[in-house]
C-alpha cells in the first residue's frame, strides 16, 4: 500500500541576512547553539546530515550560497526508508533580513500538525531567538 503523503508550506521571517541565516542552518556549532541539540553537518551536496539528537536524518540534495538549501530528510518517527523532501528558499526581504521559504514535500499524512508545529516551535522560534541574541551581542 503507498504511502499517504502531504506538504508543509511555510513562510519565515528571520531578524538578520541571509548569509547569516545560512550560516546559521549550515554551520554544525550554530545549530547545536540554536537548538541545544547534538548536530553533525557536512554541508555539501551529497553530505550527510544528523540534527536534534538523531531525530532528523539524512544528506544534501542542493546547496547554493545564502539562497538555496534542498535535503532528503526522515524523522526517527518515519516509517523506515521514508525520505521527505525539504526545500529552503532564502531571500533578502526589504528591511534587509530574510524571508525564508520552507516547502516539505512528502510528509506522512495525519500526524496531526505535529510535524508543521514542530518546524514552528522547535525550530524556527529557537532560530529567531538565536539571531536576535546575536545581533545583541554585535552591537555591544
Amino acid at each position: 500500500m503507498k504511502l499517504q503523503t502531504e506538504n508543509i508550506y511555510q513562510v519565515i521571517e528571520l531578524p538578520a541576512a541571509p548569509a547569516k541565516v545560512f550560516d546559521a542552518l549550515l554551520d554544525q556549532d550554530a545549530h547545536v547553539a540554536f537548538t541545544g541539540k547534538d548536530a553533525l553537518i557536512q554541508p555539501h551536496e551529497g553530505g550527510a546530515f544528523s540534527l536534534c539528537n538523531q531525530n532528523h536524518t539524512g544528506y544534501f540534495l542542493h546547496i547554493v550560497q545564502n539562497k538555496r538549501i534542498v535535503l532528503a530528510w526522515t524523522h526517527r518517527k518515519f516509517p523506515a526508508g521514508h525520505f521527505t523532501t525539504v526545500d529552503m528558499r532564502l531571500s533578502r526581504n526589504e528591511m534587509g533580513n530574510t524571508t525564508l521559504i520552507l516547502n516539505h514535500i512528502g510528509v506522512p499524512a495525519g500526524d496531526d500538525g505535529w510535524m508543521t508545529e514542530s518546524w514552528m516551535k522547535s525550530y524556527w522560534s529557537l532560530l529567531v531567538e538565536h539571531l536576535r541574541e546575536s545581533i545583541e551581542v554585535a552591537q555591544v
